[in-house]
């Protein structure tokens, strides 16, 4: 799908008030997409809409809806159409993350992960899926979706097996949603960063034993040495577009992690396992 020097087109940006949402979504307007924000603070959607509109005079819109609120989301297709017949291009960038090992972690929380970082995101899609394919036989146009996972689905680190689990799952439904929609010529690309400096990283929970003082502040450099901004990882996501790739990695620790797990197993297993010793249960 082409995305350098669009216009009239529409792209739809969950979790498009802030951090790596906010990026996709500025990114896009630069090449000049019309846009659909979509998260739960009407007000910081609406600054960051108007921002848009401004800076790059493109139309913006805001839809103040939680992912996990089917009901909510059931609107949105009627929404996107009083815009334009569909969306040309769905981010899914809405999601949470918390940390702690299994036996420690409420199922309240993985239920409240899986709603949020798997569910919501089908719900939007089943939403607007039909409306790009019906206009696929109209017009024979190329679209695309992006759906934002994590390089903790493969690194798989102690005490995140709830977070880890969840967005291994977003892989797992973006490699087949590929299948799925080939023939309509929607692609389907998968993102997977590293922890990225956003304000998501303020907000990390920690359950029992994983709720310690040497854990936050873990965490928190991992959020803060990160090797890509949100800023980049959009550019890295519209070349993806593009070139219609259905998985990326993103920022070097990512990737090298990628490809050392594919090649040896056995060893980066072992990786994992000294540098998380400090967290046992």
């Amino acid at each position: 799908m082409k995305v350098h020097n669009v216009e009239g087109r529409l792209a739809l940006v969950t979790g498009g008030s802030s951090g790596i949402g906010y990026a996709i979504a500025e990114a896009l307007a630069k090449q000049g997409f019309n846009l659909l924000l979509v998260a739960r603070n009407k007000d910081k959607l609406q600054s960051a809409a108007t921002e848009l509109a401004k800076q790059y005079k493109v139309n913006t819109h805001i839809a103040s809806i939680d992912v996990t609120n089917v009901e909510a989301v059931n609107q949105l297709a009627s929404l996107v159409r009083n815009i334009a017949p569909c969306a040309d291009l769905v981010v899914n960038s809405a999601g949470i993350v918390s940390g702690g090992f299994l036996i420690d972690t409420p199922l309240e929380e993985w239920d409240r992960l899986y709603q949020f970082n798997v569910r919501g995101l089908v719900s939007v899609l089943q939403n607007l899926l039909p409306d790009m394919e019906k206009q696929f036989q109209l017009d024979g146009q190329k679209r695309h979706i992006v759906n934002i996972a994590s390089a903790a689905a493969y690194l798989c680190p102690n005490g995140m097996a709830a977070y880890s689990s969840t967005k291994a799952g977003v892989i797992s439904l973006s490699e087949v949603l590929a299948h799925e929609l080939s023939s309509q010529k929607i692609g389907v690309t998968v993102v997977c960063p590293e922890f990225v400096k956003t304000p998501i990283g303020e907000k990390v929970q920690l359950f029992g034993r994983f709720d310690t003082p040497r854990a936050h502040k873990v965490i928190k450099k991992m959020f803060e040495k990160s090797t890509i901004t949100p800023e980049q990882l959009a550019v890295k996501t519209l070349k993806a577009i593009e070139k219609n790739k259905t998985l990326i990695t993103a920022g070097k620790q990512a990737t090298f992690a990628y490809h050392f797990k594919r090649l040896m197993p056995d060893r980066f297993f072992n990786l994992i396992e000294s540098k998380f010793a400090f967290i046992k249960n």
